[in-house]
This record gives structure tokens, C-alpha cells and sequence, in this order.
């Protein structure tokens, strides 16, 4: 699959309800949970450990010692930029999901982006929902929260994004959907 834009790739909320219920297994959970729920970037998904847990929250570092594949040759992790250091609210329904997974594996999912793009490529085949990339999942989030009525500036603090730009572009979308859908009821009933 050629990755393309993320905003392509969108989920509607009810695919993202088949996607979780087809996480079967934990790690599933964790994954799908931590970027179509939470809006991680794969990096933090795959790098969070039950250290970032604190107040029911997710609070990303700025800075974590890290030997794995993807950070072996720097020997740290870092967010993407500077916003990426914050902390993400956790939905209610994943909070025993990440505290029963963290406290078996507390190192978290310790896996690869590799490994994470081959295990949502699994989910969707088994949810029948277009295949989708990880990054899609965060858009998908980011959607999803923009049509509940998060602002821009919401947006971008709890995503991690500097530019305002980023939350406008997926209210946009949000606004695109429910525009049409709501056009297409008043014209064919």
C-alpha cells in the first residue's frame, strides 16, 4: 500500500468501533488504543512504557534512554518535535486495557514500526475495514475528535502539532463529513 496522505485514509467512527472490536489480542489493544484513541505517533506508541503513566495520564517525555532497533545507533527516544512532550488524556474504556498490559509487560509494546504497521495491517483484514497505515489511525483520531467538537488549538495540544493549521485542516474534514452526509439525507431521504 502506498502510504499517501493520512486525511485519505480517515476511518469513520463506526470502522474504528469494528477495528477495536477485532483487537483480540492485548498487544492489538494497546496499538490500535494508543494511536486511533489517543492520538499517539507510531514512535510514541511503540516507545511507551508504564513510567509514562502518571494521574491516568500519558505523559510523554522529552528525552528517554532507548537501545532499541530504531534508536540503537543515538541511544535515546525524543517526540518528534518539542509539542510532542505532553500529556494525553486517557479514555475511560482503555484504562484497565493499558494498566492490565503494563503491568504484565511494563516495558510496553516493544516492538518495531515495522512490526506495528504488519499487526494494523492484521486488525483491518480481520475488521473488514480498508487497510490502513498507523499514521492513519492518528488522523483517524484526530477526526473523530475534531467532529466532537474539539478546537484547533485542542487539537494540536493534545495531537502534539506547532501549527494551528494542522487542527483547522482536520475540523475541515470533520465539517466535510458531516455536511455531506447531512446534503445527502435532505436528497435522497
Amino acid at each position: 500500500m502506498k502510504r499517501g496522505s493520512s486525511e485519505e485514509h480517515v476511518l469513520t467512527e463506526q470502522q474504528l468501533r469494528t477495528l477495536w472490536s477485532k483487537c483480540t489480542e492485548q498487544k492489538d489493544q494497546m496499538l490500535v488504543g494508543l494511536m486511533a484513541y489517543c492520538g499517539l505517533r507510531v514512535s510514541e506508541a511503540i516507545h511507551l512504557n508504564a513510567r509514562w503513566i502518571k494521574d491516568e495520564e500519558i505523559h510523554i517525555p522529552s528525552y528517554m534512554e532507548c537501545r532499541c532497533q530504531e534508536c540503537a545507533a543515538r541511544g535515546h527516544w525524543k517526540p518528534k518535535s518539542k509539542h510532542g512532550v505532553r500529556a494525553v488524556a486517557i479514555p475511560e474504556f482503555l484504562k484497565p486495557v493499558f494498566l492490565k498490559y503494563l503491568t504484565r509487560f511494563p516495558e510496553g509494546l516493544k516492538m518495531t514500526r515495522q512490526a506495528a504497521w504488519y499487526r494494523v495491517r492484521l486488525v483491518c483484514a480481520a475488521a473488514g475495514v480498508p487497510e490502513v497505515f498507523p499514521h492513519a489511525l492518528r488522523a483517524s483520531c484526530a477526526t473523530f475528535l475534531a467532529s466532537k467538537g474539539f478546537t484547533a488549538v485542542e487539537l494540536c495540544q493534545y495531537l502534539g502539532w506547532a501549527r494551528i493549521a494542522m487542527g483547522e485542516h482536520y475540523i475541515r474534514i470533520a465539517e466535510a463529513r458531516s455536511g455531506s452526509k447531512q446534503k445527502i439525507k435532505q436528497i435522497w431521504g
